[in-house]
């Protein structure tokens, strides 16, 4: 008797799917199982007859069926926050260009989506944002085997003019403690200081995340998924062991309130414009000017690109360059 090497299984999100040799997987793109049942009954008769072809081949997928399934593997593998991006910016891609078939998305489409946007007043960089989101799910659309190429390939980003990133100086730092008047938001002022952990990561830190014994922060819920460690500050450590023991978030308020707060210490200081992902650009920027690497800086900040950590290449003090210049060749 011959042997199927295959399998039928549900995933959290309620599809069935089928499970060839090699960990190979296919969406059954149904909830039910009867469904499922039939379709993975059919595989298995056309595998033994040899005669085995992708379920999907040949078959076409609109945007309306593959960006459901699509969110619903992403609610589980992405950020909350990145999650919520992506429903908006799928929904409204659709919305644009019509109801159309996976296999018939063209740049044309994206250049309309891209001149739609650009028409509302949606800066550049926002725009970009879009445009790389659409470009990932449809790249899952190529691993799950919808569409034999990306319909994007090869699309580009608009061109966005770079500017430095903005940041507070050590006596600017110190102005903006003045200012506040109340302990546990200077406690948290200097999270953002010593830390350079996103607005994100601050809003979902847990006092178990802070070891003091060997002097680390554990960053959990980062924006790419990703662990990080932070050695702690000696100034940062100082405002922790006066709230040790405490159990919970360290930080026991929302995103919004929190920055909200912040934002209006920094108004209050006389630095308006400052952000409060700012802070973070702080904490870079400070390391790179005091001599830090820009690889060590990268790491610190959870980038998984270099390129993005490159930004603060222009900081680096003069004395690495005298250094470069002395090279024997």
């Amino acid at each position: 008797m011959i042997k199927v090497s295959m399998r039928l299984f549900q995933r959290e999100n309620g599809i069935w799917y089928v499970e060839f040799k090699r960990g190979h997987k296919k969406s059954l793109r149904t909830r039910n199982k009867a469904e499922a049942l039939r379709l993975f009954n059919k595989l298995k008769r056309e595998y033994l007859a040899g005669k085995l072809i992708i379920l999907k081949e040949g078959r076409k997928i609109l945007l309306s069926e593959f960006i459901p399934e699509y969110l619903d593997w992403a609610r589980e593998n992405l950020a909350p926050a990145t999650y919520r991006k992506r429903v908006y910016v799928l929904n409204n891609f659709k919305e644009i260009v019509g109801d159309i078939y996976l296999q018939s998305l063209s740049t044309k489409h994206m250049d309309e989506y891209v001149s739609h946007l650009l028409a509302t007043g949606i800066s550049r960089n926002t725009v970009n944002t879009h445009i790389r989101h659409i470009k990932a799910s449809l790249t899952k659309a190529v691993e799950w085997e919808l569409v034999k190429e990306h319909p994007l390939k090869g699309y580009k980003l608009l061109r966005v003019q770079q500017r430095p990133p903005a940041f507070l100086l050590p006596e600017q730092i110190e102005k903006v403690l003045q200012v506040i008047d109340n302990g546990f938001w200077a406690f948290v002022f200097k999270i953002f200081i010593y830390t350079g952990m996103r607005l994100s990561e601050v809003a979902n830190l847990y006092w178990r995340d802070i070891d003091l014994r060997r002097g680390v922060i554990t960053v959990r819920k980062a924006k790419n998924y990703q662990t990080r460690i932070i050695p702690i500050h000696p100034k940062l450590r100082e405002e922790i062991e006066k709230r040790i023991p405490a159990v919970g978030r360290v930080v026991p308020y929302c995103k919004d309130y929190i920055y909200h707060k912040i934002k209006d210490y920094l108004k209050k200081a006389g630095f308006p414009n400052v952000r409060v992902h700012d802070l973070r650009h702080t904490f870079a920027s400070l390391m790179v000017m005091s001599g830090v690497d820009l690889k060590t800086v990268q790491e610190l900040l959870g980038h998984q690109d270099y390129r993005t950590t490159e930004i603060y290449a222009h900081l680096a003090p003069a004395h690495l360059y005298d250094a470069i210049r002395k090279l024997p060749i």
